[in-house]
C-alpha cells in the first residue's frame, strides 16, 4: 500500500507540474495592408518591336543597338520569307514601275533581324553632276544614317544596263548604325521602291579645248530597248555577305509607243 500510495504522489506532482507550463502563444497578426514587396521587372530588352514600313525603323531611336552577334542574321533567315514583287511586271520604254520589298517572318516565334543604316554608301559614289537632268546633292542634305537598298538592272545577258560615272570618295564612309527589329510571327516589313525603265550610258572623256579650256561632257537617260530584265535588289542586313543580301525579280520592257500610236524604234 504504501507503494500504491507514493505512486499516486508521484502522479500528482507530475500533473501540478504539467498545469504550470505557458500556454501555447498566438500566431503574430498579419498586417492585410501590407504587401510583399514584388521582384524589380527585367530589363528592358535591346532593339525594337516593329511592323510596317522600313521608315518607322530608321526613324525611332529604340531599334538602336550597341552591338550583335554577326551569325544572329543568318539564323534568322530561316525564319524569314523575302520576296521582291513588280507592278506592273511589264512596262513601256520609259516607264515606270513600283518594286515592294517584303520580308515576312513565317515561324510560330519571334525573329530579331539585324540591319545596317548608313549616311551613304561605301566606296565610289555616282557622280550625279555627270547626268543630265538629275541635280548633284548637297553636302550634309543625307548625312543622317538611313537604310540604303541599292538596285541594279540587268539584261538578258547578265550586263548592267547602267555605267553612271562615278567619284572617289574624299573620306572613308562612316561606321554603319546597328539597328535590331524584333519582327512577331506573321508580321511584316515593306519598302517600295521606284524603278524607271532608263539606261544611263557612260559619259565621253573630258577633252581640253584650244585655249586649254577644259570640257566635260554629261551623259542622259535613254529608254529601254524592248525585252526581259532583271532587278536586284541588295537588302541592308548585317553580317552578311554582298551575294547573301540580294533579292531579284524580272521586268518585261516593251516599245514606246509613239503619239500617233505608232511605235519608236530603238534599235
Amino acid at each position: 500500500m504504501a507503494v500504491r500510495a507514493t505512486h499516486v504522489r508521484l502522479l500528482t506532482i507530475a500533473a501540478a507540474l504539467a498545469g504550470c507550463d505557458d500556454p501555447p502563444r498566438a500566431a503574430p497578426a498579419v498586417d492585410a495592408s501590407v504587401r510583399p514587396s514584388s521582384p524589380p521587372p527585367p530589363p528592358p530588352r535591346a532593339g525594337c518591336a516593329r511592323a510596317g514600313g522600313f521608315d518607322a525603323v530608321e526613324n525611332d531611336p529604340t531599334c538602336v543597338v550597341k552591338s550583335a552577334s554577326e551569325d544572329a542574321t543568318r539564323a534568322a533567315l530561316k525564319s524569314l520569307s523575302i520576296t521582291l514583287t513588280a507592278s506592273p511586271s511589264e512596262v513601256v520604254g520609259g516607264g515606270t514601275a513600283l518594286l515592294t520589298l517584303t520580308i515576312e517572318n513565317t515561324s510560330p516565334a519571334e525573329a530579331t533581324l539585324l540591319l545596317e543604316a548608313r549616311a551613304r554608301p561605301a566606296g565610289p559614289r555616282t557622280d550625279w553632276s555627270r547626268v543630265v537632268g538629275i541635280p548633284e546633292p548637297r553636302p550634309g542634305t543625307s548625312e543622317a544614317p538611313r537604310l540604303l537598298f541599292p538596285t541594279t538592272t540587268t539584261d538578258s545577258r547578265d550586263r548592267d544596263v547602267d555605267a553612271v560615272p562615278t567619284v572617289a570618295p574624299s573620306a572613308p564612309p562612316p561606321a554603319p548604325t546597328l539597328l535590331a527589329v524584333h519582327l512577331r510571327p506573321g508580321g511584316k516589313l515593306t519598302r517600295v521602291i521606284s524603278w524607271w525603265a532608263l539606261r544611263i550610258p557612260a559619259p565621253s572623256p573630258a577633252v581640253t579645248l584650244d585655249g586649254g579650256h577644259r570640257y566635260v561632257p554629261k551623259t542622259t537617260a535613254q529608254n529601254l530597248v524592248p525585252g526581259e530584265y532583271t532587278v536586284t535588289v541588295e537588302l541592308p542586313f548585317y553580317g552578311l555577305g554582298r551575294e547573301e543580301r540580294k533579292v531579284t525579280t524580272r521586268i518585261g520592257v516593251t516599245r514606246t509607243p509613239l503619239p500617233d500610236g505608232g511605235f519608236k524604234r530603238v534599235f
